[in-house]
């Protein structure tokens, strides 16, 4: 990872090939995509203040039930891999599903940091999960590295 992007107090490494689109209409106070060149995208929004993470995650995954319901949700594994756990006190879940006969997967994950709560959203099909994944948890990870 080569690029960084920081703009109003979110800061964030990413692939440097990767497409990075601000959401103005999010009611997060900063929303950020960054989407590679297949399917893979990592959305994060960050919002002023300690929010409730539980909600928020409960909030994202009831949207996406709705958009895919045979969408399933089991409670967030930690990684196998040490060099990319989740940050500390992160909370989340793991959710698949199928769109255009193709299987997805996500994570998503809900933590505080420095005052701030951020939820992140990673998402791409399955072919190329294994792929992005430590990408997806690098970028999440770099949300809380100085």
């Amino acid at each position: 990872m080569s690029g960084v992007y920081q703009k109003g107090g979110l800061r964030f490494a990413y692939p440097e090939n990767w497409l990075i689109e601000e959401d103005e209409d999010s009611d997060a106070t900063q929303a950020v995509t960054a989407s590679s060149r297949e399917t893979a995208f990592w959305s994060v929004m960050m919002y002023e203040g300690l929010r409730d993470l539980e909600s928020l995650v409960d909030c994202v995954a009831e949207t996406l039930a709705a958009e895919y319901p045979q969408l399933e949700r089991d409670p967030a594994e930690a990684c196998a891999d040490s060099r990319y756990p989740d940050p500390p006190g992160a909370t989340g879940c793991d959710l698949s599903f199928s769109y255009l006969d193709l299987m997805n997967s996500a994570l998503l994950r809900a933590f505080h940091h420095e005052g701030r709560t951020f939820l992140v959203l990673a998402q791409a099909e399955d072919h190329e999960l294994e792929q992005v994944e430590p990408i997806f948890r690098a970028m999440t990870m770099s949300l809380v590295a100085r």
